[in-house]
């Protein structure tokens, strides 16, 4: 299944005079909680492999609770084929080294950093343009009126 997206006018500032420019940018058909989750992959997963679907269940739950516990301990968890979690730590500016105390650290968020692999298969997507498909349904649709 392709890639829906729309294309959008943005003003790109990299040069000193900016300009418009037209950029592709991703549209889902999906609404809010309609991805896919957790119990379409344990479903998926059961599908492929000699474990039940409460197993993978089971697994993907306890997952996030790891992958949680290992990043509060300041370690990144790399899970090959898939990618790389670590911790993403912010402070505010201080005048002094000795201000800057672990009391006014914060982790600002988890962020993930996908495997070569990951990133090679789903740079292998296919694409389609929504307005190409409306303007092309638009001009059959006046075809067939000519008709």
């Amino acid at each position: 299944m392709p890639i829906n997206y729309v294309i959008r006018k943005k003003v790109d500032k990299t040069n000193k005079i900016p300009r418009e420019l037209y950029y592709a940018v991703p549209k889902a058909f999906q609404k809010k909680g309609e991805g896919v989750d957790e119990m379409q992959l344990a479903e998926e997963l059961h599908n492929r492999s000699s474990l039940s679907k409460g197993e993978t269940l089971s697994v993907l739950v306890q997952l996030t609770d790891r992958i949680a516990h290992h990043l509060k301990e300041g370690r990144t968890i790399t899970i090959r084929g898939l990618g790389t979690f670590y911790p993403s730590i912010t402070s505010e500016g201080f005048e002094t080294p000795e201000e800057c105390s672990p009391g006014k650290v914060k982790v600002s968020r988890v962020c993930f950093r996908a495997s070569k692999y990951l990133n090679e298969e789903v740079k292998k997507t296919k694409f389609v343009s929504l307005e190409w498909n409306e303007l092309n349904s638009s001009l059959r649709k006046c075809n067939e009126k000519e008709y």
